[in-house]
């Protein structure tokens, strides 16, 4: 080993150069490196929304947002037009959901109208919630505001549900009821020469066929028949008291109640012919020589065994306000097993569950 050759002074002095450096950089780096490394990894590669959910999660001041964009236009990911709504909406103070799903939703002329709202808190959770429809927007802003004691989820699930609308004249019209799952009440209307090509014939054990021999629709029969025979194995017995239903016997029925109630209380306790879940060879009204009761014990056993069967009581007090009808502890209705778990275990009208689950396929 040469003892005597000289230490490299130019080679240290650049080392100490480039640590220097680095010790200059490194918390520029470390305190920046969210936008640096998403801007490099996404930008020459990703969709534009790649791009802004990047620059979103990196939380770019308003140059830095501008200055991406710019990038954006120039690479032709995204245009004059885009890059004007994001940098608006964005000063505005919208969050970056809000921002991509009216990018992607709104044409120039809604885009403009909504523009020119001011800033409300609300219409994020509006546009949030999974059944948000821009064109329906009006509408929800009306409605809960003469309805204020209703959550924003509640506003958009029944503007859905056209419940502001008026109810019979604003109906809109079932287009397969033969779908077990089909919702018929005062907004669905059933078609008028409507007759369920599956009814059967109820047995005098299940039914009070004193005056003409009801009828059910073949699966909500057979599962009625075993719900009856498992209730009587513990004692609690019951029958069906009304079935099916024609267009013509709902209307009978309906014309009745206007003549000796009135009109106002007729739409309480009866159905518009047309609009009567009877009508559909689904629903039942149950009886034990007397009415059932939500006291009476066949009542007590249905709420805890008739989802097993697929039945589910339709009209509950707590939801007369979205029913539209007083509450009937002796009506019940068939949509099978699986669903009638599902309603039993959230605990929701039919108007609701059909509204988020089955109509929107969210299920």
């Amino acid at each position: 080993m040469n003892k005597n050759k000289k230490p490299n002074y130019k080679l240290r002095r650049k080392v100490a150069k480039y640590v220097f450096i680095m010790l200059i950089l490194l918390p520029i780096i470390i305190i920046n490196r969210t936008k640096i490394f998403n801007f490099t990894i996404y930008v020459p590669n990703m969709k534009y929304s790649k791009v802004i959910d990047s620059m979103f999660k990196a939380n770019y001041n308003k140059d830095e947002i501008k200055n991406t964009l710019d990038y954006l236009k120039k690479k032709k990911k995204i245009n004059d037009n885009t890059s004007n709504y994001i940098l608006k909406l964005n000063s505005k103070g919208y969050n970056k959901k809000t921002i991509d799903f009216l990018i992607k939703n709104l044409n120039k002329s809604e885009m403009t109208e909504f523009l020119a709202k001011k800033y409300n808190k609300d219409y994020e959770k509006y546009i949030a919630n999974k059944l948000f429809d821009y064109s329906k927007f009006d509408r929800y802003l009306a409605y809960r505001k003469d309805h204020k004691d209703l959550s924003i989820d509640d506003t958009v699930w029944q503007i859905e549900l056209n419940m502001d609308k008026t109810y019979y004249d604003d109906s809109e019209l079932i287009e397969d009821p033969d779908n077990i799952l089909v919702l018929a009440n005062k907004y669905y209307e059933i078609p008028e020469n409507y007759v369920p090509n599956d009814l059967v014939e109820m047995d005098d054990k299940y039914a009070n066929n004193q005056y003409s021999r009801m009828k059910l629709r073949k699966e909500a029969y057979e599962q009625f028949v075993k719900m009856c025979d498992d209730a009587r194995k513990d004692g609690v017995n019951f029958y069906a008291e009304s079935a099916y239903r024609s267009y013509s016997y709902q209307k009978s029925i309906y014309n009745n109640y206007v003549y000796n109630n009135g009109q106002a209380k007729a739409d309480k306790y009866a159905a518009k012919p047309g609009f009567s879940e009877h009508e559909l060879g689904l629903a039942i009204d149950l009886a034990n020589v007397w009415t059932i009761t939500t006291k009476g014990k066949e009542y007590a056993w249905i709420s805890k065994n008739g989802y097993k069967y697929g039945y589910i009581f339709r009209y509950k007090e707590e939801w007369e306000n979205v029913t539209g009808y007083s509450a009937e502890s002796w009506h019940i209705r068939y949509v099978g097993s699986d669903v009638a778990k599902q309603i039993v275990k959230k605990n929701m009208s039919y108007e609701e569950y059909y509204i988020k689950y089955i109509k929107n396929k969210k299920n």
